[in-house]
């Protein structure tokens, strides 16, 4: 924008100050509205997601019958080692979820269980407080941040599933599911829980509930998937019978067909996931319309308003390139002071919101709502913008003499 526009602007909002502001205040209503909705979408989703999304892994190989289920998946743990040796492959790890319950004192939480392989991309990656527990150790596990903001601490025992004591060590961080905090335990003692909710199934250390997998840089995805699909449909039938001893009779690895896939379709699958993101992503995009289209109303009147005063500039020379940038720099005036208002009212919402409502803004969020505001105000303003494009300064001194 060059000097005159943007002075000539500048100068037009303090004078009228009292109006930008009144405008200003109209907007703000409209951008908290579309940050408190994209604010809890993203946060929804977050918390539905953060068991899978908090590994370090690239692709999650799930048994075929599970249809990408994470609750509905078992796999025998064994192969989790015989992965290793495809190419592409850098590390794997296990990982079982399992819905259960946790008591403390008084309290009952519904939590989900996790059993992990530690130090494997099976680990979640941001631990906040003391430690992981080490695949073996009896009786120790790590819990969600969420647990500790509701009165755990490293060192009390609780109760998990009802009657299995065991020390929180640790604690994670964004490690949700199905918004449900987590708690991190090693393998053996997630299939003694999962033994106990289903007796049925008896216990079995070796099935668990997906394999994760990390790929080798360079390595390419789909390639890879699709060869450990392939590698396990044509194991020897000696090593499928060895793994169906091994799992003490369950019918778990009949014909080894198993699912590979990435990362962000085994996030995609999680119930619920896809819908709620379309239906969020449809209210949004309508919010964000909504803002543009009384950006383009606002604009509209204010070109209306002053087009005597506008004629005027270009009578004494103003061009209309000078014009259109006095009006963008309105616009963008406009969009800052509401945009900036809404988002310290989301975050002061977001602080007294009662825990059920998962409302927190990232700075991610923040952002890419505020690029699709500043698009549609401007778009918005286009009509005002073609009106001042077509002014000419002897039209409208005709149409004010008559």
């Amino acid at each position: 924008m060059t000097r005159d526009g943007t002075e000539l602007a500048l100068a037009e909002l303090r004078r009228t100050w009292r109006r930008l502001w009144s405008s200003a205040a109209a907007l703000l209503v409209l951008v908290l509205l579309t940050l408190t909705l994209a604010g809890l979408a993203d946060a929804l989703e977050r918390d539905s997601t953060g068991a899978l999304r908090s590994l370090d892994a690239d692709l999650v190989v799930f048994n075929e019958e599970a249809r990408v289920q994470l609750l509905r998946s078992r796999v025998p743990a064994p192969l989790g080692g015989a992965l290793r040796f495809v190419d592409g492959v850098q590390r794997t790890g296990t990982i079982g979820l399992l819905p259960s319950s946790l008591s403390s004192g008084g309290d009952r939480f519904r939590i989900t269980v996790v059993g992990y392989t530690a130090r494997t991309p099976a680990e979640p990656g941001t631990v906040v407080e003391g430690r992981m527990p080490l695949d073996g150790e009896p009786g120790i596990a790590a819990a969600d941040v969420r647990l500790r903001d509701r009165g755990l601490a490293v060192g009390d025992r609780v109760i998990l599933a009802g009657d299995r004591e065991v020390e929180i060590v640790g604690f994670v961080e964004d490690t949700m599911f199905l918004q449900q905090p987590t708690v991190w335990v090693p393998h053996d003692l997630w299939a003694r829980v999962r033994a106990s909710a289903f007796p049925e199934a008896g216990w079995s250390e070796t099935l668990v509930g997906a394999t994760v997998v990390r790929l080798s840089p360079g390595a390419d995805r789909e390639e890879v998937a699709a060869t450990i699909e392939s590698e396990l449909a044509d194991l020897d039938q000696d090593v499928i019978d060895l793994l169906e001893d091994r799992l003490e009779g369950e019918d778990a690895v009949d014909g080894m067909a198993v699912d590979a896939v990435p990362m962000t379709t085994a996030l995609d699958a999680i119930p619920g996931v896809d819908v709620q993101r379309s239906t969020f992503r449809v209210i949004v995009v309508l919010a964000v319309a909504v803002v543009g289209m009384v950006m383009g109303l606002l604009f509209t009147l204010l070109v209306t308003e002053h087009r005597p005063s506008l004629a005027t500039l270009r009578a004494i020379g103003a061009s209309r390139r000078v014009l259109v940038e006095m009006l963008l720099t309105q616009v963008v005036v406009m969009w800052a002071v509401a945009t900036a208002g809404g988002t310290l009212t989301t975050l002061a919402l977001a602080r007294i919101v009662p825990d059920a409502m998962p409302l927190a803004l990232r700075p991610a969020v923040v952002a890419a709502v505020a690029a699709a505001l500043l698009a549609t105000s401007v778009a918005g303003a286009g009509v005002a913008l073609r009106s001042v494009l077509r002014l000419e300064p002897a039209t409208v001194m005709q149409e004010d003499a008559e």
